[in-house]
């Protein structure tokens, strides 16, 4: 009974320090973007190329997800507010293989004119080590990840508009 115990305990040390190691390596603040490829609902790929130069906002969502859902309409609302500052969101959907249909219904009730993407095998998700929905992250102009945080934002408080707004005023080029 008691080797039992010490396996499960082992083993449990061993899960903890997996995780622990994946939570603390995975891409944060002052790091690349990793590089992507994906669909989007209307059948386009978009390749994270495409955003290089802008300050963005890669949302991790799933239809299915409650808070998600509850967010879309200040993410919306946050796109409409600052595109005209060369601020773009993307929208990533974890819906699966399986949840293309589910995304268009959710749409059709909700539309977005910024990009949803489907990854539909996580393969996104996994370079970005996103484990849960849902996930944002901003990132500058350069393709470094300024801030990454889970759960849901009101993107409607002070606080998300400033961090924005800081974010699209950094490294504006010189042109502007």
């Amino acid at each position: 009974m008691k080797r039992i115990w010490i396996v499960f305990l082992v083993a449990g040390a061993a899960i903890l320090a997996v995780s622990a190691y994946q939570y603390l390596t995975r891409p944060g603040r002052g790091d690349l973007v990793p590089a992507f490829n994906l669909p989007a609902v209307d059948g386009q790929t978009i390749s994270s190329d495409q955003f290089q130069g802008a300050p963005l906002l890669v949302h991790f969502w799933a239809s299915w997800c409650g808070p998600c859902r509850q967010e879309f309409a200040s993410l919306s609302r946050l796109y409409r507010d600052f595109k005209d500052d060369g601020f773009l969101i993307i929208a990533i959907s974890e819906d699966g293989k399986e949840g293309d249909e589910a995304v268009r219904s959710f749409l059709k009730l909700h539309p977005v004119s910024f990009p949803v993407l489907l990854d539909r095998q996580g393969r996104v998700a996994d370079a970005f080590r996103s484990w849960g929905v849902p996930e944002s992250i901003l990132v500058d102009r350069q393709g470094v990840i300024a801030w990454r945080g889970a759960g849901a934002r009101d993107w409607d408080s002070h606080q998300a508009r400033d961090m924005v707004r800081e974010l699209v005023n950094r490294n504006i080029p010189a042109d502007k």
